[in-house]
This record gives structure tokens, sequence and C-alpha cells, in this order.
């Protein structure tokens, strides 16, 4: 799945130009970021001092100088929002759309590769044309959903963590106890603990995942015979194997149910943390407005990252499910020497 991509001579070129442009550019979108949680601080404050003026010109002001010393990513600017937003919109929506062609490509080549592969093997291997076609098809849109988010996420962790210890480094945790950098640490245990909660959780959704392809595999097959053979058609092996596809499915509801509970509950908690610890420093005046909006910005865009993989564990178990299918169908293809 890597080789015939990344290792494939017409191939390697795009694989690892384009890889480089969309990390940039994914780079350029967190520091726009960056720029963001700055003039949420200017923001906030100039709505709690009442400048009316000012509340307007961080809204919608446009300089033109200033917006290209936003575009060379200079510092001590504080761009407006609609600033913010003429530069992000569009290369967002470029990293999406370039994303969505870059994973493509890569099925291209897994296609490629595995047709001239199974092309060359004499041996019957059961759900063959299904790894080829829907495995790889669900290889390359799960992988587009994740791709972007992983590399953006370690990113935003490299922007906003020294940004998030900067801020709490000298913030009141309570009755004015200081802990430096507390909120990182905060995000850290967070990550921990929600984690391995989740891995104990979900330990056991991959193989389900797994069974229930295998499952549908040879109920589909099946009704594909029936479309040609009649005596396919017989619903005395249809309906159990029906049977076996809704129970698997139960199964996987169930599981899914308990993680879904946890996954909900983790994310209502985690999203008021910031503010729960920080809401006894703003009412004794400790901190503007300003200061506790940046730093719940900065404490949301380092938990979200830090816990990217929580948010994601149902679209990564599907993943797994596929890669281990796509990894058997390898196997077979090798065992008979293709």
């Amino acid at each position: 799945m890597l080789k015939s991509f990344f290792l494939n001579r017409n191939e390697i070129a795009y694989a690892w130009g384009m890889l480089a442009v969309l990390l940039a550019v994914a780079w350029y979108n967190v520091e726009i970021l960056v720029y963001y949680n700055t003039w949420n601080k200017e923001f906030y404050d100039t709505i709690q001092t009442l400048q009316q003026e000012r509340f307007w010109e961080l809204l919608w002001g446009f300089d033109p100088t200033r917006f290209k010393d936003l575009i060379l990513m200079k510092e001590d600017i504080i761009p407006s929002f609609l600033e913010i937003i003429i530069l992000y919109t569009p290369l967002a929506t470029y990293t999406v759309w370039q994303t969505q062609r870059y994973t493509f490509r890569w099925r291209e080549a897994n296609t490629k590769y595995y047709l001239l592969r199974w092309e060359d093997s004499d041996a019957k291997i059961e759900g063959g044309s299904q790894r080829i076609q829907e495995d790889l098809m669900h290889f390359g849109k799960t992988l587009q959903s994740l791709f972007t988010g992983f590399f953006s996420a370690i990113l935003v962790l490299v922007a906003f963590i020294p940004i998030l210890w900067h801020l709490s480094a000298g913030l009141p945790v309570w009755n004015g106890t200081i802990i430096p950098g507390f909120l990182v640490w905060v995000a850290v245990a967070i990550t921990f603990g929600g984690t391995a909660i989740s891995l104990i959780l979900g330990w056991k959704l991959p193989g389900l995942e797994y069974n229930n392809q295998v499952v549908e595999a040879r109920f589909r097959k099946k009704l594909v015979y029936s479309e040609d053979d009649f005596a396919q058609r017989a619903t005395q092996d249809l309906f159990p194997m029906f049977s076996a596809v809704k129970r698997n499915y139960y199964r996987l509801f169930n599981w899914y149910m308990g993680f879904g509970l946890w996954q909900t509950l983790f994310g209502m908690a985690v999203g008021n943390i910031a503010i729960v610890v920080l809401a006894p420093s703003y009412f004794a005046q400790m901190i503007t407005l300003g200061v506790l909006f940046q730093v719940i910005n900065a404490f949301g865009r380092v938990e979200s990252s830090m816990t990217y993989f929580i948010d994601r564990w149902t679209t990564i178990v599907e993943f797994m499910s596929v890669i281990k299918r796509i990894k058997e169908f390898d196997k077979a293809l090798v065992e008979s020497g293709a």
C-alpha cells in the first residue's frame, strides 16, 4: 500500500512532491490560526473596554499593507477577522480539494499494483474483486479524512503548545497558586487518560468490523451468483447468511453504543475544562476577558489535536479493518507466487 505509491518510479516524484506541498499549506494554515488566537484577545478586550470603533475595525476592517504583512507572516500585527477569513478560506478549501486528488492518486497506484499481481495469479482468492474495488476505495476515502487532520494536528501542537505554556505560565490556578504551564499539563493528562480509556472500551471494535465485512462478503457473493443461477436463490441458505450479518451488526451496535457514551461524555466535559479552571481568576479580575478567550482558544486547539485519535476512533477502527483485509489479500497473492 505504501511502496506502490511512494517507491513506484512513475509515482515517486508526485507522491513526495505533493506531500511536501500539502504539509507546507497545512503549516501555513496553522500559522493563520495563531494570528486568529491573538485576534481573540484583542477582540474580547475591546468588547470589555467598550471600544466601539475598534470593535468594528477588528471585525470588518481591511488594510492592504496589513493584509500583505499577514500573507508574509510578519510579527506584531493584529489583522481583522475579514482579512483572516479572506486568506484562510481559500487555502483551507484548496487543502481539502488537493488532498482528495492526492489520496485518489494513491488509490489509483494501489489498484494498478494489485490488478497486475492478481492477473499473474492463478489462485482463486475469495473476495479478491472486493479487496481491489471496495477495500481500496475505503482505504482512499478514510485516508483522505485522516491524512490532513493528522498532520494538521501535529502542526497545531508545535505552534500552540508554546503559546499555551506562555499564556498559562503566570495564571493562578486556585487561590493564587501558580503552576507554570499548568494548562499544557492538563491537556497531556486528558490525552493519556482519555486514550487509555478509549483503548479499553474500543479494543474489540476492529475485530468486529473485520468480521462484519467477512459475513457481508459471503452474503453478497451468494446474491451475485444468484443473478445468473436460479438454483443459488435458495432462501434456506440466504436467510441464515443474513442472520449472521444481523447478529454481527447487533454486536457491533452494542459496542459502539458503549463507546459512543464515553466519547460524548468526554467531549462535553473536556470542552469546558479551561473556562472552569480560569473562571475564579476572571471573576477576581486578575485576567481580562480577552486573555480568558485567548487561553480558551489556545487550549481548545491543543486539546483537540492531542485527542485527535479519540475523536476519530470509529474511523480509525474501520481503517484498521480495511488494512487487515488488504494485507490478507496481499498475503494470498504472495502465497500464489504473484
